[in-house]
């Protein structure tokens, strides 16, 4: 399976539009956000007219959420069909570019050193690729899906809508995990 920023799912289910947001917000209305939710996994819906969005909590207040899922509600053949992407959330990619922003600086910030000094030491020299292979790497990790929590939001979604289709993203990750 590719490993990309936004993953497509489908998800049909026998129930109507009005039915599901009806669900979402029961779902919702369960969850009492000031009680000791610490260490625990979350679901949070939000939903504005046909646009649902899913945000997974894989350590509520520990973590922030990094893995969601964005999609529209549409009128079916038989029900509804919720379609969409589950992807990185704007706070991961917040964290990102200021990673990589600052890595860029730091970077800059030598290589002017290096050049406005009599003497180039190769302790400064060194230290901007180091700086450049760091940040990449942290900013690699952040976009990288979980395969873990990737499949909990796929099977919780899959369940949430009571979904009949075939589960390509679930098979594509059985398939990873058998090679």
């Amino acid at each position: 399976m590719k490993r990309s920023v936004k993953v497509p799912v489908t998800y049909d289910s026998e129930m109507t539009v009005e039915e599901l947001i009806a669900k979402m917000d029961e779902a919702n209305g369960e969850i009492d956000l000031t009680s000791n939710l610490k260490g625990r996994e979350i679901y949070l819906w939000r939903h504005e007219g046909e646009n649902a969005e899913l945000r997974f909590y894989h350590s509520y207040r520990s973590d922030m959420c990094d893995t969601m899922f964005s999609g529209t509600l549409r009128k079916g053949l038989k029900g509804s069909q919720l379609d969409g992407f589950i992807k990185k959330p704007a706070g991961i990619w917040g964290v990102f570019w200021t990673i990589i922003g600052l890595a860029l600086l730091l970077t800059l910030g030598l290589a002017v050193t290096i050049l406005l000094s009599d003497t180039i030491d190769a302790q400064f020299v060194l230290l901007a690729p180091v700086i450049l292979i760091v940040a990449a790497f942290i900013g690699a990790s952040l976009l990288r899906f979980d395969k873990g929590r990737l499949a909990d939001i796929n099977s919780y979604l899959r369940k949430f809508t009571e979904s009949e289709n075939t589960d390509v993203l679930g098979e594509d990750l059985e398939a990873d995990e058998r090679d």
